[in-house]
């Protein structure tokens, strides 16, 4: 009886879900398997999309990119992180003020954020050349984003600036849990300080740092904006992910089918990451 009244109040919630969620991708599905173009009726073909996919060296190439930008940026994140809630748990002066600027990069809007960024980047008037110039550390102003050897690293380092704040203030609200008492008695037991964040710190923080990377590996694999705006993809298609070839594909070969069967390809490791993530708060809350 408690199972029937619990499913008639979430009923209407799932009909939301499946109307909002479960249509399009229905529609999506269906679309992948069509030969549809932009502006022409599209035939059914099946999985020849996907069979087309597994061939294209160019997907493979967007999968790899993928794989790196989303897992550079999510582990440079979470060191970032984890040494500023660290900073920031101290008792420090003006550490309101302190915790107010390490929130700035989050509340930037992204196109504002990649914007910005492309012109510090700039190899003819951006602020980083020019800085390096005058320290004496290069001789020539280096085209960060126009060269395949540090394009990657570029946009990966954007995206870090961008998500450093959720990763501080996930750990922070972590530390902040954390019994004091436990420091004393690791201290009175003569533990040092990086005693106290292995055994003491890190145990505790686990959980969150599970969650706060998956979030953002799902959130970072999905950036769009920032690679569109800085790099387009390129050079030579170095930053080329998979949002951004589904793009290329979709509005530049009008391969509308196509673009569909490239963006529902990379579905399983999101499913995968979801369900993980949704295990771990399940978890928590027990």
């Amino acid at each position: 009886m408690d199972l029937i009244t619990g499913l008639l109040m979430v009923a209407p919630l799932l009909v939301v879900i499946v109307g909002v969620m479960g249509a399009p991708l229905l529609q999506a599905v269906s679309l992948s398997l069509t030969d549809k173009r932009i502006g022409l009726p599209g035939t059914f073909v099946g999985w020849g999309n996907y069979g087309r996919l597994v061939h294209d060296p160019l997907f493979w190439l967007a999968v790899r990119n993928s794989f790196l930008f989303a897992f550079g940026a999510v582990a440079l994140k979470l060191l970032a992180g984890f040494g500023l809630a660290l900073v920031l748990n101290e008792e420090l002066p003006w550490r309101g003020l302190w915790r107010a600027i390490i929130l700035l990069p989050w509340a930037v809007p992204e196109l504002v954020a990649a914007l910005t960024w492309r012109w510090m980047y700039s190899d003819t008037n951006g602020i980083i050349n020019a800085l390096l110039l005058r320290a004496g550390l290069i001789e020539f102003p280096v085209p960060w984003l126009g060269s395949p050897q540090t394009a990657l690293a570029g946009v990966v380092l954007i995206n870090v600036w961008k998500g450093v704040p959720f990763f501080t203030f996930s750990l922070l609200g972590g530390l902040q849990v954390i019994d004091a008492e436990l420091y004393e008695a690791a201290a009175i037991d003569g533990a040092g300080w990086a005693s106290q964040v292995r055994h003491i710190v890190l145990p505790a923080l686990a959980p969150v740092m599970v969650i706060a990377s998956l979030l953002s590996t799902i959130w970072t694999f999905n950036d769009f904006t920032t690679i569109f705006v800085t790099t387009g993809g390129g050079p030579a298609y170095a930053t080329t992910t998979v949002p951004i070839l589904t793009y290329e594909k979709a509005f530049w070969n009008l391969e509308l089918g196509y673009a569909v069967a490239t963006s529902l390809a990379a579905a399983p490791v999101f499913i995968g990451l979801i369900v993980l993530a949704t295990r771990l708060f399940a978890g928590r809350e027990r």
